[in-house]
């Protein structure tokens, strides 16, 4: 015979299943084993297609938790922010975030909410970005420039700690792309066009009054005559000139016979010295000057003096006299040879040096 079954057994088995399901659900949902978890919220001015709840959230590259709530903030925070405010803030979208303790433990300790408003004053930032082998979207967090991408601004109190966004590359990169074509789009081609017709016109003009083969002749003409005039140079005469200045000044030095011309007047000097001495002994003498009893031999010493002036001059006239020759001669030379000078110029950077004197061999 059949065992009847027990409807009684049956029923209380699914009346304790349910309830078992029925405390697993409260317990689950009450967040009793959540609490090694911590909560952070940020908000964005920009679309985040591709971000969903669960996608990853990393920190520098190593995951550290994951989106839990992506909505706008008009259903978060709408009896916060008054109604003549809301057009201002109702586009942003508000994404809340959790991260485990062991995964971001400064953050998760007694002193988080100092610990991250220090890393967010260095430029913590949160950054929506995208896989490109998967094409998932998830959120990384990365240390940016802070005076360049400045938190948004928010006119409530945020429930969770609150972590600023960055703008995504791509869309920084779409804006740039836009400002660039808007630029463009403002720009008259048409004028800009007309512009450089014109500048082209002035300088096709300006070469065709330029007369640029009259111009090239007339310096090849000039080139021309000049290399005529340096190959015209009397090179040799100039050379020529400034040997023989040089060789007179020599044999000027040489004829003066400056030893014994020395001797000579250290004489006559002397001579001059003791005369003049006497002379005024004479003056200074309180004795009447009709009887001085030296007079005759200061003047038997001045005749000698005269005399010796006159055997000077007479024995030294003929060397005197070739002297003023020879200073004569250097005269006329560097004469002749400045007015060469003024009439070729590039003579005395081209000529060819002139040969020892014979007096300094």
């Amino acid at each position: 015979m059949g065992t009847k079954p027990s409807y009684f057994k049956t029923g209380l088995f699914v009346i304790t299943a349910g309830l078992l399901i029925l405390a697993a659900v409260i317990v689950f949902g009450s967040g009793l084993f959540a609490q090694d978890k911590t909560y952070f919220e940020s908000y964005f001015d920009e679309s985040l297609s591709g971000l969903s709840v669960g996608s990853p959230v990393e920190l520098r590259g190593v995951r550290i938790g994951q989106v839990e709530k992506v909505t706008f903030i008009r259903n978060e925070y709408g009896a916060s922010v008054g109604d003549s405010d809301m057009p201002k803030y109702e586009h942003y979208v508000m994404v809340v975030c959790s991260i485990h303790h062991e995964s971001l433990p400064e953050v998760s300790s007694g002193q988080r909410t100092a610990r991250l408003n220090d890393m967010i004053s260095r430029g913590l930032r949160l950054q929506l970005t995208t896989n490109l082998l998967t094409s998932q979207a998830f959120l990384l967090g990365d240390y940016f420039d802070p005076n360049r991408y400045q938190p948004l601004d928010i006119g409530w109190e945020p429930k969770h700690l609150y972590v600023p966004s960055a703008p995504a590359t791509i869309t920084t990169l779409k804006e740039s792309v836009d400002e660039i074509l808007l630029r463009l789009q403002e720009l008259d081609i048409g004028k800009l066009v007309a512009v450089v017709a014109s500048v082209l016109a002035s300088i096709d003009k300006a070469l065709s009054e330029a007369n640029v083969g009259q111009i090239s002749r007339d310096v090849r003409a000039l080139l021309a005559d000049t290399r005529r005039q340096v190959n015209d140079l009397d090179t040799n005469k100039l050379s020529m000139a400034a040997r023989q200045t040089l060789t007179s000044v020599d044999q000027a030095v040489a004829d003066a016979n400056i030893p014994a011309l020395s001797l000579e007047l250290q004489s006559l000097v002397e001579g001059i010295a003791q005369t003049n001495e006497h002379l005024q002994k004479l003056l200074a003498s309180p004795e009447p000057i009709s009887a001085p009893a030296n007079l005759p031999e200061v003047i038997a010493r001045l005749n000698k003096t005269l005399g010796r002036i006159d055997r000077l001059v007479s024995s030294e006239k003929p060397q005197i006299e070739l002297i003023l020759a020879n200073f004569r001669e250097i005269s006329e030379n560097l004469e002749d040879l400045t007015a060469n000078l003024k009439q070729h110029p590039l003579d005395m950077l081209i000529s060819k040096p002139p040969s020892q004197s014979e007096a300094l061999k």
